[in-house]
This record gives structure tokens, sequence and C-alpha cells, in this order.
């Protein structure tokens, strides 16, 4: 269980949710107590599903590491926010926020009341003009953040950008220099540039990530997203070019051309970028480039940039000047430390002070703080005039006018109280509506929770297991007596009728129409295939059997047993089908119920 000393970070990115626990001891220093990485399993086109998404990682997350009820700060991703800075000249401090105001109005291209916005002082040298950079964010986004975070028993305390997170972690974490520095992040939809110079800071966001990388492997190969993202992680890296021989794996080395493509386009944005900076900005060029961000991890990223730009190029390393807790996995620390930049930006939101303070926290917030701490104040007022009015009445050297008196100046002053009260009943209802729509989330997330199990439990079986993969599902179960048989058929699975490019994983994707049927499934039969050996005269039938016997120790199933299996008919044939009848325990059978 988490202490209260304890708090959350928590990087709502495009694919991947990334939570940190964080404490500050008595001298003031970080400590990172836990963290976790979960994948969201969604495809970054699908945008109006992510939110249903976020918040059941967020709430699996928060019951495994009991986490409830504690303090959190939050990110969002940089392509999601509107940033600009700004130049102005030598003013009274007390007409900054007036100015910034009229430049947020003609800057943000949303009607200002649509967005929530704040903007930072970036300091001013001599006789030059005062700098801030302004950053705005739609109103829902922020909302919808707040919400998936009170599914979870989280209390919202700052809303920042990933990309300001970023510089104050890499602040924290590397001397101050002169020289210019690049922070090139890159992520699923989108890279973050960002620029450090001395107290300069500038950031720009490129719509170039690792899913268009897994978009144009998609289109490569013909493959679903899921196998074309499994394809990228299990076979991509960036392509040398030049005199570089191609690998032997035909897949790997249409990957690796398919991933030079993007980081070339991605190399060119880059470039122009820097020209930007040094000629709008009055920047210098760079001097080193630091990569964070998790399609950085794909082989030979750093060697492309090392070659294209010209500068030397290390990985960011967010931890150097943070402590490390006792329970915290260091040998996965080591490797996952540069997806962390973000997380410890959001840590370091606790100290008392950090280069960048940019809080997009929500209205709801804002004003329910503002009732929350008006609340006591209300109830004691109320409570000295009755104790006064009591006081009075019980007087017995009062004089029946002095009585009459008191009363009516109490009478009057109640009247107000109760306006007063009858603001506290409203603050009181709209929790209670807050509360009920907290609690139907819940409800649903419930309802859920037996097919994301099954699935869960297929997945991680498929994915230990290279060159096999499930194209359709098909429960079967009962209704008075009689058995009926429902398919569950992922919309982009297809038996292959092209070479599978080498050895794979395919996902499994989940129904999008649902079941409109009551009873319990009892059987759930697993069609799908797996790769034949390379000489094309037997298949690969110990995966399969090992397949299976991974299935029966899962404990979902009384009884796993591979009812078809196809056999090796001609030489160029490389997937063979099969299908897999696991009879689930009653306990764990599926309620269809709506």
């Amino acid at each position: 269980m988490a202490s209260s000393k304890q708090y959350l970070a928590i990087d709502l990115g495009s694919s991947t949710l990334k939570i940190g626990v964080f404490q500050l001891d008595h001298g003031g220093a970080l400590t990172l107590v836990d963290y976790v990485l979960r994948d969201l399993g969604l495809d970054p086109n699908k945008e109006q599903e992510r939110f249903p998404f976020i918040v059941e990682t967020l709430q699996s997350v928060v019951n495994e590491k009991r986490l409830g009820s504690l303090s959190a700060n939050c990110s969002i991703s940089g392509h999601y926010a509107f940033t600009r800075f700004v130049k102005l000249p030598p003013v009274d401090p007390g007409q900054i926020d007036q100015m910034l105001g009229f430049e947020a109005q003609q800057n943000v291209p949303f009607p200002i009341q649509e967005v929530v916005w704040d903007y930072q002082l970036l300091g001013a040298k001599e006789g030059k003009d005062l700098e801030a950079v302004i950053v705005a964010v739609k109103s829902d986004l922020v909302e919808q953040a707040h919400a998936a975070l009170a599914a979870s028993r989280l209390s919202l305390e700052t809303v920042d950008v990933s990309p300001l997170a970023l510089v104050n972690a890499f602040k924290f974490n590397y001397e101050q220099s002169n020289d210019c520095v690049l922070l090139i992040d890159i992520g699923a939809k989108s890279s973050n540039l960002i620029f450090l110079e001395g107290k300069k800071i500038y950031c720009r966001a490129i719509p170039i990530g690792g899913h268009l990388i897994s978009q144009n492997i998609s289109n490569e190969f013909q493959e679903p997203y899921v196998a074309a993202e499994l394809l990228k992680k299990g076979k991509g890296f960036v392509g040398l070019g030049g005199a570089y021989a191609d690998p032997e794996d035909a897949a790997a080395a249409r990957i690796s051309k398919v991933a030079r493509s993007v980081f070339s386009r991605l190399h060119a944005e880059i470039s122009r970028s820097i020209s930007f900076y040094r000629n709008q900005q009055s920047g210098s060029a760079p001097q080193k480039i630091y990569l964070s961000g998790g399609s950085v991890a794909m082989p030979y990223a750093d060697l492309f940039f090392r070659e294209k730009l010209n500068v030397p190029v290390e990985f960011f390393n967010p931890l150097r000047n943070v402590t490390v807790g006792p329970a915290v996995n260091r040998s996965k620390l080591t490797s996952d430390a540069y997806l962390l930049g973000e997380v410890v930006g959001l840590g370091l939101r606790r100290m008392d002070s950090v280069p960048v303070e940019i809080n997009l926290i929500p209205a709801s917030v804002t004003k329910l703080r503002e009732n929350k701490g008006r609340t006591p104040y209300l109830v004691a007022t109320v409570a000295v005039w009755v104790l006064m009015f009591l006081l009075l009445v019980g007087s017995s050297f009062l004089t029946l006018d002095k009585i009459s008196g008191a009363t009516g100046l109490l009478q009057a002053d109640f009247d107000k109280k109760s306006q007063l009260a009858a603001s506290i009943a409203r603050v009181d209802k709209d929790l209670a509506t807050a509360n009920r729509e907290a609690g139907a989330v819940q409800h649903l997330l419930t309802q859920r929770d037996s097919w994301p199990e099954l699935m869960r439990v297929i997945y991680d079986s498929v994915s230990g297991f290279k060159g096999l993969w499930i194209s359709k599902l098909e429960l079967d179960y009962e209704e008075n007596g009689h058995d009926i048989s429902v398919t569950v058929v992922p919309h982009d699975a297809a038996v292959p009728q092209h070479p599978v490019p080498g050895r794979g994983r395919a996902g499994v994707v989940p129904a999008s129409q649902p079941l409109n049927v009551a009873p319990k499934g009892t059987v759930l039969n697993l069609s799908g295939f797996f790769e034949a050996a390379e000489n094309g005269t037997s298949g690969d039938f110990d995966v399969l059997e090992n397949f299976r016997e991974l299935l029966g120790k899962s404990g979902l199933f009384q009884e796993v047993k591979i009812s078809q299996q196809e056999v090796v008919n001609r030489q160029d044939q490389i997937a063979l089908q099969f299908t897999i009848r696991a009879v689930l325990k009653e306990s764990k059978q599926v309620d269809l119920q709506p």
C-alpha cells in the first residue's frame, strides 16, 4: 500500500500509460519509489476510443499497486497542446497578465473560453525583450484527464504538457551550459523538438512518430496494424543505407527501408526547425543531441542522427540525480530509463521551484477547491450565529422588547446564511452528480472485467511464441439446455494469401459489436495459423503443443485439446491452420449479460 507521503506522476501518452510513484525526503531529494509502463493496446487511428482505454488501464494499475486516494500530477501529449513563444517589451510587472491574456486571445486558434491556458515567463537578458511561453489545451481533453483520475480515486493536482515536463527533467539532471543542446523525443504520434540554450527554451511538435512507421509497414506487407506493430518491434531497425549490406531476412530488410524513410522525413523537419531556431529565435546550432521516447528504441536510431546531423548523440537519462527506491527493479529500470523523462519532470513539480511551472488545471477542479475551502467558514459562521441566538433566548436578564429586537436581527442574518446554505446544497448536489457518474464508469468497467481477463490470457499465451497467431475466436454457450455458437472474428483478420514475413506474432482484436445474449459461455474454440518450418516439409508442431499446454496452465480452462491440425500439402506452404478447443472452468465461464 502506498504511503501518504507519496504521490503519482502520470503521463497520458498516445500509446503508453507511464506512471511513477515519487516521494520527497526531509532534505528535499526526489525518490522514485516505483514505476509502471503499460501499453494501451490502442490503434492511434482510433482516437475516439482512447479515453475508455485510459480509464480502464489506469484503474487496473491503481488497483494492482494499491495507489488509490493519492494525489497526482499528469501530462498531456505535446501534439494536443498549442504552444507559442512570444516576446514582450519591458513593462511594469502588473501589466504582464493583461498583455499575455491579449496575446493568448490573438494566437490560440480556438475560442479562448473553450481552452485551458497558462503562461510561463522565461526571463530576459539586459536590453532584450521579455520572453514567455503560452500553452493552451482544449478544455474537454483536460476534463477527460480529470475524469480518468477521479474514476480511480486519484486527486488531480497539476496538469502539464509533455515537452515542458521534459524541460524540467533535463535541467534537473544535466549541468546548465550556454551551448545549445537539442532533445528529440520521438513518441507514437508525434515528435517533440526541445532546444535548450542557457535560459533560452524553444519547443516544436512534429506530426511524425513511431505510429507512422507501423502504418507504412502495414501498407507494405498488407497486414493489420497490430501485426505491423509486432513486426516493427520484433524485426525493425533503421536501415543504414549507403554501402551497408541488407540483412539476410527479407522481411527485416523491407522493414528497415520503411523505418529509414520515416526517419529521413523526420530528419528533414529537424533540419528546418534548426534553421528556424537560429534565424527567427536568435539561437545557435545544437552542439549535442539527446534522444528519448519509445521510438528511439529502434536499433541504429542514434547512429542515424549522428551521421545525418554530424553532432554527438546519446540517450537521455532522466534519473541521473534521482534516488531510486529499494523496491524498483534496477536491471529493468536501466533499459526503461529513457522512457521516463515526462514522469520525472512531473515528479519534480512538488519541489519548491522548477524552471517551468505551467498548470492547465480544469475549471471544474478549481471550482471544487474554492467551494471546499469556503465551506468550513460558512459552517462556522452559521454555528456562531445559532449559538448567539441560543444565548440571547436563554438569558433571563433580557426584556421581551430586547428579545424581539434581537430575534429580528438574527432572522435577517439567518436569511443571509440560508442563502449560503443553499449554495452549499448546490455544491453537494454537484458532488453527488459527479460521484454518480464515477460510479457509472466503475460499474461499466466491472462488467467488462471478464472479457479483458480472457483476452489477456490469450494475448499473453500467444505473445510467447513466434510464428503463431489467432484469426478467430468461437464461443459455445448453453441457453435453456441448447448449444449455441457465437463467433468473434477480428475485423482485420484474414487467412494469409501471401508469404508471411518471417516469424512474428499477431494480436487478438476484440469484436467491435456487443453480444446481446445472456447465458454463460462454456467452450472457447481458437482458430489460427502457425508458421511451417523453413524446409516446407513439416509444421513446427512443438510450437502448437507448447501453446496448448500454456493455455492449460492459465487457470481458466479445465481441458484444452487440439481439435484440428493441418499438415503440409505443398512445398511453398508457409502457414498451417489449427483449431484448439478449450473448456472453461465453471467459475471462469464468461457471463455475456449486456
